[in-house]
């Protein structure tokens, strides 16, 4: 992967139409995610002068100590603000100078906090600004025939790039380490580095699974509104995410509970002592890791363009994912670790609650056919023309 440093981010052409359309864009995303490369690359397409300011740095801060006298000055440039959340003050001068001088794509913002922290901060930005979602590397960004270490390494850049898979062991633990030690206690998590690394652990062991909040917090000890308030901190660092189930007229009972995936493959697989292709093959929660990849592939594909779900009834009628826009279903996915997928009696009724117009069940690398009852059978590689034809 080594020979590789730079990739190109799918997101970059948005953040440069947003930028001719918007006075401010901001890019959010956890540290190390490749922002501020992403930006590097912004800048270098913008046809301007740039002013970067750092604000992790204390004399870039000390420069925004008087926003109104120090960014007028630079009014013809193009200015990026790393770490926006460090100074949230910064947000009701940014209005000011928009409004005094209003033009498309005067400044860039990159946050490494929960986009509703920063959004809230930014309220008085509303109608000035756009944001976007910076997601870990993704398939159509690496290509397919880097399938599987992007499965087994994730898309944190440094830990994709990694020479040996050994060593992007070594950067995963230390993206982790960061997050516990820093970044969560930055956002206010009042607890102990070895207490947020075993729930942390408990959490990847139920990867993909409905939340139990109850069984959670007796094995940690704790109470169920302690757990859940550590999880919230863990979304809003960028650690896991939620999908929430869809809803249908049958009459079954619809399982509530939201399904909890730690976001990047790579850290799931830190956090399992998982290292090689071999080990991930050989353990039980394969076909929950593999599902998980490949709903944060189609996460970050959708964008804000649709809402994603999933489907289960209380009897075990199911489905791995259910892309909505509104309260319609747009498409419905299983998604398996097999080339030669079978449905059950449950897949099928599923299908057929869901009702979407495209019915897919997402594999590894089979060829497109249809598998009788409307539902195509596909692979990850074909996954995104399938999905273009249901949300165009």
């Amino acid at each position: 992967m080594a020979h590789n440093p730079l990739i190109d981010r799918g997101l970059l052409v948005v953040v440069l139409d947003r930028l001719h359309h918007f006075p401010a864009a901001a890019i959010l995303g956890p540290r190390q995610i490749g922002k501020t490369t992403l930006a590097r690359m912004v800048a270098e397409r913008v046809g301007r002068p740039v002013l970067w300011l750092d604000l992790e740095r204390p004399s870039d801060r000390a420069l925004l100590t008087d926003p109104y006298a120090y960014l007028p000055q630079h009014a013809d440039k193009l200015v990026v603000i790393d770490e926006v959340q460090r100074m949230p003050e910064v947000f009701q001068a940014l209005r000011v100078l928009i409004d005094e001088r209003r033009r498309p794509g005067r400044f860039l913002l990159l946050g490494s906090s929960s986009p509703e922290i920063v959004r809230r901060a930014a309220e008085s930005l509303a109608g000035r600004i756009a944001y976007m979602d910076l997601y870990p590397l993704n398939m159509l960004e690496v290509g397919m025939d880097h399938a599987h270490d992007l499965w087994l390494r994730g898309g944190y850049p440094d830990a994709f790039l990694a020479p040996s898979n050994g060593q992007a062991a070594h950067v995963q633990l230390a993206i982790l380490r960061s997050l516990v030690e820093r970044d969560l206690p930055q956002l206010g998590l009042p607890a102990a580095p070895e207490v947020t690394f075993t729930l942390l652990r408990m959490l990847a062991s139920v990867h993909g699974q409905p939340l139990n909040m109850s069984m959670l917090a007796k094995s940690m000890g704790l109470t169920v509104s302690t757990v859940r308030t550590y999880i919230e901190f863990f979304a809003q660092a960028y650690i896991v995410f939620r999908l929430y189930s869809h809803h249908t007229n049958t009459r079954k009972r619809i399982t509530k509970a939201p399904k909890l995936y730690i976001t990047d493959s790579g850290l799931l697989h830190a956090l399992l002592n998982i290292t090689e292709l071999d080990q991930l093959r050989a353990t039980a929660l394969i076909g929950l890791s593999w599902e998980g990849f490949v709903v944060q592939q189609v996460r970050a594909w959708v964008g804000g363009r649709a809402e994603l779900h999933y489907f289960r009834t209380q009897d075990g009628a199911e489905l791995d994912l259910v892309i909505t826009q509104g309260t319609r279903p747009m498409a419905a996915i299983e998604i398996k670790t097999t080339d030669a997928p079978t449905l059950s009696r449950g897949n099928r009724f599923a299908f057929d609650a869901v009702g979407a117009p495209v019915a897919l069940i997402c594999t590894p690398t089979a060829q497109d056919h249809a598998h009788g009852g409307g539902v195509q059978v596909c692979s990850l590689g074909t996954l995104w023309a399938h999905l273009d034809q249901a949300l165009r």
